[in-house]
């Protein structure tokens, strides 16, 4: 039922491979602030830090590479939905261990493991923000067995949509679940919100 429903709402797009990924647990508050505010560094959020290398003054980014990143895999295309970020010049993660020591400073020295990691410092201003991942088709091919928790994620979408419309954020929502290196499925949001008022 729910695999129909998203057929009837997706359409195949073109993405930008320029283009760098910040992902983040959804929670309402924390997303209102950041379409308000921009993305901020754990500093300026007055967290503990809880990244691996981005420590408190830097945030972590990552890019996708044909073929895939074990970066872009594990943080863009994870349960959790990220924002699409344009325009920025951040910084590529070196994998040196001399950059250890510069963790927990400004330093521009960054560290990571992987391809595809960047970080960029202390803030990043809500006008990069042109564009949402949610993987909608792979939470609900998921859980074809748990209706409820296919419910869960297809309220979870609305619900950050209401949001973009809240702070008159006219950005795409993008399905990554079934990308061909540059080709993704854009969410219509209006027929999203028309389709889905038959089951919830």
């Amino acid at each position: 039922m729910y695999i129909d429903f998203i057929e009837k709402i997706e359409e195949k797009c073109e993405i930008n491979l320029d283009w760098f990924y910040h992902s983040a647990y959804y929670k309402k508050v924390d997303y209102k602030n950041i379409l308000e505010d921009g993305i901020m560094c754990n500093y300026l959020l007055n967290r503990t830090w809880s990244g691996k290398y981005n420590g408190p003054f830097y945030i972590s980014l990552s890019k996708i590479t044909i073929p895939d990143n074990i970066t872009f895999l594990n943080y863009a295309c994870s349960n959790n939905p990220s924002f699409i970020l344009e325009g920025i010049q951040p910084i590529k993660c070196e994998r040196n261990i001399e950059y250890e020591k510069y963790i927990n400073t400004r330093d521009k020295r960054r560290m990571g493991n992987f391809e595809g990691e960047y970080q960029y410092y202390y803030l990043i201003k809500r006008n990069y923000i042109i564009g949402i991942l949610f993987n909608l088709y792979q939470y609900v091919y998921n859980f074809q067995n748990a209706k409820h928790k296919q419910i869960i994620y297809i309220e979870k979408i609305l619900d950050l949509i209401s949001l973009l419309e809240e702070f008159d954020m006219d950005i795409p929502v993008y399905d990554y679940s079934r990308r061909d290196k540059v080709l993704v499925h854009k969410i219509d949001k209006e027929k999203l919100k028309y389709y889905s008022r038959e089951f919830l």
